[in-house]
């Protein structure tokens, strides 16, 4: 069996390599640098922005046992949530003048100053600045993030993310989710920009740890070549993200659904897989698979 190495790509702060294991065939499948280079753009700009949607929204997560899941008062638990991520940041919470039981409205800032190092050794500078307004699991709730000068390990990072709730449900809530002004700069001053409009869904459990979450929608932009991309996911196919597998495993990245990347005028579809905690995937081009591992570095 023939392998070769792909671009490097970030998930929520760990780095990957991605190898591509080629089945005995006289002829084989090739994944061009240049498709290689697009798939791994893809992925690590979607990280790194997903990375502070995950920060946000365990910042508005109200105290243990609350079915309301929003700050209501500044009573409950503590201001910095139990995650490494913000193990070194200042967090503060300001509730607004018309704030209510009812109707919670207040700005959560997370504040990472000129720079500290979380236990897994990423850097981070700068500011999150969070408003939240109603009650997270009431229909219309919304999360607005802004970034002030943030960066992680020297990316700086930008936009503005609007998570508003569309469902009453408590078990599944669903959100809509828009991204606007996103851009992820490297230190080399190369770019990609990206607008997203999708579909969350959060399947609760009543072990925490089994939770999921079902990704649909599309998204759009520039990647650091300067090509221009597409994303489609299907509702009928969602990207899965579990849990468990993040916290077993350390794999951030989906783990079934599938993915439609078009760039450069070129098809690529990527399926994550049937649920398995794994990092396996599937690449077709033009008709023709080949499967993908992720492997930590």
């Amino acid at each position: 069996m023939k392998k070769i190495s792909l671009s490097r790509i970030l998930a929520y702060g760990s780095i990957l390599s991605v190898g591509l294991f080629w089945s005995c065939s006289e002829d084989p499948f090739e994944l061009t640098a240049s498709d290689s280079e697009n798939v791994s753009n893809e992925a690590i700009t979607e990280a790194y922005l997903e990375d502070v949607d995950d920060m946000s929204a365990l910042a508005v997560v109200a105290e243990p046992g609350s079915l309301t899941g929003s700050r209501e008062a500044s009573g409950g638990r503590g201001e910095k949530p139990d995650d490494g991520r913000f193990a070194c940041a200042t967090v503060t919470l300001e509730f607004a003048g018309d704030n209510s039981l009812q109707n919670p409205h207040g700005f959560i800032t997370i504040d990472f100053g000129a720079g500290c190092t979380d236990p897994r050794g990423n850097v981070r500078k700068g500011k999150i600045v969070v408003e939240f307004l109603k009650r997270r699991f009431s229909l219309g709730s919304k999360i607005i993030t802004e970034l002030q000068g943030y960066s992680i390990n020297g990316i700086s990072i930008e936009g503005v993310r609007t998570v508003t709730n569309v469902t009453e449900s408590l078990s599944a809530p669903k959100f809509n989710i828009t991204l606007t002004g996103g851009k992820v700069t490297w230190p080399d001053g190369s770019f990609a920009t990206r607008e997203t409009n999708h579909f969350r869904t959060w399947v609760r459990n009543a072990n925490p740890t089994l939770d999921e979450i079902r990704v649909y929608g599309a998204a759009a932009g520039s990647n650091r070549r300067g090509k221009v991309f597409q994303v489609e996911v299907s509702s009928a196919d969602p990207l899965v993200y579990k849990r468990e597998c993040a916290l077993s495993n350390r794999i951030f990245m989906a783990v079934a659904g599938t993915r439609k990347l078009t760039v450069d005028g070129k098809l690529i579809s990527i399926d994550y897989g049937d649920g398995a905690c794994d990092r396996l995937v599937t690449i077709t081009i033009n008709g023709r698979s080949r499967e993908i591992e992720v492997q930590p570095q």
